[in-house]
């Protein structure tokens, strides 16, 4: 079946088939191939996908010995320096399909690129590209929804729960004070569908990456609740211009720049907090709730001294803080090291804020 994208959607980079590349063939010296790429050269992997695969997985161990995971700020570091190196490891497309023998077959590369016969692609995209195909194909479970969801390529979505498990818990027990409500960033859509489980039937939803929204009007429209939630490109409430009984907001957790769209659901900057509260004070009544999906990441981290959103509501008389959910993230510490997370991730503590108008 043929689907016709938006305009907007975010797609990989892909590189014309004219670009000077050097010729990668199995026996190559690893570390030859690594100076080429250290140099800003690109390289073009010919014969089979395991022949790439299997440098690409020497590259990582490469990066991973000369910058070492001391916690999330080198940690970020390090995904930085192997992208750097990885974006020029590349692969020839050859009508849809990965021109090496071996390679996993993913429709998206001709449906994302029909006007191109032949190009190449960073082979970290590709691998990119083959995992998120999986995710949507095979869809993700979430606790306590009765259905799966899709998350299409290039949108952000929850591999973890406890901050789901506890909205579901909220929502049980507020729901029922709701009749309008709007979910502000919402990625795949996930907390507007649990609003959905809770009766909550008029919803609007925001995301500024135009893949997210694409994504949950597909989802909508799989589970007949397209016309129960209205969903808009745009940034934090978007264009729509109203108040909310219940305003819904899972937003970054750590202070940083963002690179790309998928960072902005990730790090906040310095004015975020102080823009986001002055803008949902407006779309809100006396009896409105605001609901914070948060944790203490940065702070045990030792990326900030301060909970942004403590320090914010320390300062800003026009809100009052009517209860606090906190579970601690289940996770296994000695594996999270091996593969080099965070630190002292076991100490995380998930958090959901209820917060009303003080007046």
């Amino acid at each position: 079946m043929k689907n016709n994208y938006d305009k907007n959607i975010i797609k990989p980079s892909v590189f014309d088939i004219k670009t000077d590349v050097i010729s990668i063939e199995p026996g190559f010296k690893y570390q030859n191939i690594y100076k080429y790429l250290k140099q800003g050269k690109k390289v073009y992997f010919k014969k089979t996908f395991g022949t790439v695969l299997s440098f690409y997985s020497w590259l990582k161990q490469k990066v991973s010995k000369e910058f070492p995971v001391q916690g999330y700020k080198s940690a970020r570091f390090q995904r930085q320096k192997l992208r750097e190196l990885a974006i020029n490891i590349l692969v020839k497309v050859c009508n849809g399909r990965p021109d090496l023998k071996g390679a996993p077959e993913n429709p998206w590369l001709q449906e994302f690129f029909p006007e191109n016969s032949e190009f190449y692609i960073s082979f970290a995209d590709l691998i990119g590209m083959n995992g998120a195909w999986q995710w949507y194909k095979n869809g993700i479970s979430y606790p306590g929804l009765a259905h799966k969801l899709h998350p299409f390529y290039g949108t952000y979505f929850p591999t973890r729960f406890e901050h789901l498990e506890l909205f579901d818990i909220w929502l049980a027990d507020n729901a029922g004070d709701a009749q309008k409500a709007i979910d502000i960033g919402t990625g795949c859509g996930v907390l507007a569908f649990y609003m959905l489980k809770h009766n909550i039937n008029r919803v609007c939803a925001t995301d500024i990456n135009p893949n997210a929204v694409y994504s949950t009007k597909k989802d909508l429209e799989i589970t007949g609740n397209d016309k129960k939630v209205n969903v808009q490109h745009g940034n934090l409430f978007g264009e729509f211009d109203q108040q909310y009984d219940l305003i819904v907001f899972n937003p970054p957790w750590i202070p940083g720049e963002s690179s790309t769209i998928i960072d902005k659901g990730i790090y906040y900057d310095e004015n975020f907090w102080n823009v986001f509260f002055a803008t949902a004070k407006n779309k809100m009544t006396k009896n409105s709730r605001l609901v914070l999906l948060f944790s203490n990441l940065a702070v045990i981290e030792g990326i900030t001294e301060s909970h942004p959103i403590e320090e914010h509501l320390k300062s800003d008389n026009s809100f009052k803080v009517n209860k606090v959910l906190k579970k601690q993230r289940e996770v296994n510490y000695k594996k999270k090291r091996r593969a080099g997370y965070f630190k002292y991730s076991k100490t995380e503590t998930v958090e959901l804020w209820d917060i009303s108008l003080s007046f």
